[in-house]
């Protein structure tokens, strides 16, 4: 009777132990926050289709007169970004290029 108690609590306390060392661990993949952010300008030199990561966000305009001076879209928060205005009409970028990484929604970036 004794052994079937020492056997018991051995027991007891292995399972005990299994139980206790044992855990579950849900693996799920953290999707990327995403977001709207605003590309402005108050220059009036500025003018061109605005690319960002080579897609066109339309044409900005820091004088107002064709375009808009703030143009908006969706990103992933904590990427970096390749922002580029280009002017077809002279066939160069009336502003090449700057680098920016959204950390926030409605986060706003002005190109000097």
């Amino acid at each position: 009777m004794k052994k079937v108690k020492v056997l018991f609590l051995i027991t007891a306390v292995m399972v005990t132990l299994v139980i206790a060392g044992c855990g579950v661990v849900i693996d799920v993949p953290i999707t990327p926050s995403t977001g709207p952010i605003r590309i402005c300008t108050n220059s009036p030199s500025i003018y061109g289709n605005l690319y960002v990561d080579n897609s066109s966000w339309g044409i900005i305009d820091g004088a107002n007169v064709v375009g808009t001076s703030c143009l908006g879209g969706t990103v992933t928060f904590g990427r970096t970004y390749f922002v580029e205005v280009v002017d077809y009409s002279f066939g160069t970028g009336s502003y090449c290029c700057r680098y920016i990484t959204p950390q926030f929604s409605g986060q706003v970036f002005y190109l000097p």
